[in-house]
Formats: structure tokens, C-alpha cells, sequence
């Protein structure tokens, strides 16, 4: 059992660490006010002094990680397209490292200074790659999407999961109609997640250079 702090000993930095682990160890569903005073050693009344609730702390845990993990300093700068390739790839790693994680950013954006820095950089990226600010609030959302979706569809169901398509590959095999299929099979059965993350950003990409090509 953890040592009891002494009353007024706890910090909010010291009640984020413990709650960013807990929710890289357990998921965001274990961070409740009950769980996190059993973790920090403090009285759920001590807690309450400085998060109000549940909702609050995932709050204050989503931008925390936001603040802290997710911009690369590869990120900030250098060419626009590996910047945007480095940021992706930052994000996708820290919503996977978090279990639950992508349901909350799904349906509730990240407001703090951490998702606002986030956003922020997104956008500097965006215009630093030549598109107006109609094209690049366009394609500020389809990057968001992009990488959120990824990630999502990776956690909860992946149409392009090997083991999701691996049946699929046996009957191909076996079956009659299936010639063009059949030739796919063997790099079908190589290609990996990333590979398929890679190709998706060199889409964007791809449209983003599109956009910003003068008439």
C-alpha cells in the first residue's frame, strides 16, 4: 500500500506524472479520482483540490501528453513535407502509446496549450507549403482525420491488418476467378502498417503540392 502524503505535500505537476504513467500503463479508463489518490498516496479530498472530476483530468492528462510528447523537434523545422511526415508519425506513436487514448481525441479536441501548440504547428506547415488559408483549413482537418483514423482503425479494426485479411488470402489460393488476386498474394501478405501510414501521407502530400501550385 502507498505511503498516505502529508496534507498540502501534493502538486498538480506531481498529480499529472503519476496520471500520464497510470494512463500509459493501464489506459485513460483507469485515470479515476479514486484510482489516481490510490497511485500518488493522498486522499481523494486532497485531489480534489486541484482536478474538480473525471473529465477534468483527462482534460489536463490529453494535453499534458500533448504538450510534452507529441512535437518532434524534426517538426519544427526544415522542408515542410518531412516536417508534416515527422509530426504525423509523432502522433501516431503517442495515441497508440496510451491505451483509450484515440476514443477521447475522436470526439473531443485537446484545447489546453498543449493541443493548441498541436493545431498551431499544423497549420505553420500547412502555410509554409504554399497553400491559401481556404486550401490550408481544408487540409488542416483531412491531416487530422487522416492520422486519427489511422490510428483508430489500427487500435479497433483494421481493414489492412494481416490477420484480418488473412482468410481471405487462403481462399483466394484455392479458388476459381482468383488468377489476379493470386499474384498479389505474396506482397500482399508483407505489407505492414507503417508502409500503409507512409503511403497515406504521401497522398496528402501529394494533394497538398497540388493545391499549392500556382495556376
Amino acid at each position: 500500500m502507498t505511503e498516505r502524503r502529508p496534507w498540502g505535500s501534493l502538486e498538480r505537476a506531481q498529480i499529472l506524472d503519476a496520471a500520464i504513467e497510470l494512463a500509459r500503463r493501464e489506459g485513460v479508463e483507469a485515470l479515476t479520482i479514486r484510482r489516481l489518490a490510490a497511485e500518488v498516496g493522498a486522499s481523494r479530498m486532497a485531489l480534489y483540490r486541484h482536478v474538480s472530476d473525471k473529465d477534468m483530468l483527462l482534460d489536463l492528462v490529453a494535453d499534458a501528453v500533448a504538450a510534452r510528447q507529441v512535437i518532434p523537434d524534426e517538426a519544427l523545422r526544415g522542408p515542410w513535407e518531412e516536417r508534416l511526415r515527422h509530426l504525423a508519425h509523432s502522433m501516431r506513436k503517442v495515441l497508440r502509446a496510451y491505451p483509450g487514448l484515440i476514443d477521447r481525441a475522436m470526439g473531443r479536441a485537446v484545447t489546453g496549450p498543449g493541443g493548441l501548440r498541436i493545431a498551431d504547428t499544423i497549420a505553420d506547415i500547412l502555410l509554409e507549403a504554399g497553400l491559401d488559408d481556404k486550401a490550408a483549413a481544408r487540409f488542416f482537418l483531412i491531416f487530422v482525420d487522416m492520422v486519427f483514423g489511422r490510428v483508430q482503425r489500427e487500435v479497433h479494426g483494421d481493414p489492412t491488418a494481416p490477420e484480418r485479411n488473412a482468410e481471405l488470402f487462403v481462399a483466394a489460393e484455392s479458388s476459381q476467378g482468383t488468377d489476379r488476386l493470386r499474384t498479389l498474394l505474396p506482397s500482399l501478405r508483407q505489407v505492414m502498417p507503417e508502409e500503409i501510414f507512409d503511403v497515406e501521407l504521401d497522398i496528402v502530400i501529394g494533394a497538398i503540392r497540388a493545391a499549392a501550385r500556382p495556376e
